[in-house]
């Protein structure tokens, strides 16, 4: 039984919000508080910023800072802002973290460090080191597809115990590993972190999403979410079915890229992804034109 009122805020649709550039590559901090506000106005219930949507790994520190502030002062207060601190070292990842609090940052969130194959000992100093430096909640952030390391029941438990400790972002398909973490720690709020199986981890536990395409069909994500709750879940996986659809489109043509073109298409040109990834090409945009019209079409319609 989850606790009520503990991290209740969080339970929510968070976009895991792209991050604006111009054509060389720079911030485009206006087009930013744009995409913000529209999102918003469609029902977002919190951002999370500089993850791997937002290019995060691509960004100097200086950047990160920079797109937070611009998000907090956007944002005012009306829903949850999430900062992604996750870097390969300590120091920079403590740094973020105390940042983001001076710059009020509602939590902070952040990957095991990667590239080097670090201890499970060496994992758990990292973020206890992080949790030490600030006083606001930490989400811990499984993403192995990226870093190589499962934060499972057994490594994310020796951080659950922590009162700082707010949950579990969980990029990962081991819908198991998830269910063990929510059985065991029932207080804490555990993010789904990918969007094609926001469904079935609601199934197994999870009470909020952070998700890529919720910076272009949010209202989807909340339909599946109400579906799931009255029970209706032939119009829940129907509807899941429709944000899949468009996923497996979007991933064919680079999902980072086609996120932030989407993203921006009715609103402002958002920019490109920053190198290394390749721009997307007029034929790659033209048929993402199509794919947002016929998400745009039967979203109008109450059709997903």
């Amino acid at each position: 039984m989850v606790k009520q009122g503990k991290w209740d805020e969080y339970r929510g649709i968070i976009s895991a919000l792209v991050t604006p550039m111009h054509d060389d590559e720079s911030l485009n901090v206006d087009a930013l508080a744009t995409v913000v506000e529209n999102q918003l106005q469609r029902g977002v219930e919190g951002f999370y910023c500089c993850g791997s949507s937002g290019e995060g790994p691509l960004l100097s520190l200086e950047e990160r800072q920079r797109i937070l502030r611009t998000l907090v002062g956007q944002v005012n207060g009306k829903v949850p802002v999430i900062s992604h601190v996750g870097a390969v070292r300590t120091a920079d990842a403590v740094y973020l973290a105390q940042h983001a609090e001076l710059d009020g940052a509602d939590a902070v969130s952040l990957v095991p460090p990667y590239y080097y194959k670090f201890s499970k000992a060496e994992i758990i100093a990292y973020y206890r080191k992080v949790l030490s430096a600030i006083s606001i909640p930490v989400i811990i952030y499984n993403i192995p597809q990226f870093t190589a390391v499962e934060l499972d029941a057994e490594i994310a438990g020796a951080l659950l115990t922590d009162e700082q400790v707010l949950g579990v972002k969980h990029t990962s398909h081991n819908l198991y590993s998830l269910e063990r973490m929510v059985a065991q720690y029932p207080e804490k709020v555990f993010f789904n972190g990918f969007d094609e199986i926001y469904l079935s981890a609601l199934s197994a536990g999870a009470t909020a999403t952070i998700g890529t395409t919720v910076n272009l069909q949010p209202e989807r994500f909340i339909a599946v979410r109400d579906a799931f709750r009255r029970g209706d879940f032939a119009l829940a996986r129907a509807l899941q079915q429709m944000i899949n659809d468009a996923v497996a489109f979007m991933v064919e043509r680079g999902i980072f890229q086609s996120a932030k073109y989407l993203a921006g298409r009715h609103l402002t040109d958002l920019g490109p992804v920053r190198a290394p990834f390749t721009p997307l090409t007029p034929a790659q945009k033209k048929a993402l034109d199509a794919l947002d019209d016929t998400i745009r079409e039967t979203i109008a319609h109450g059709k997903g």
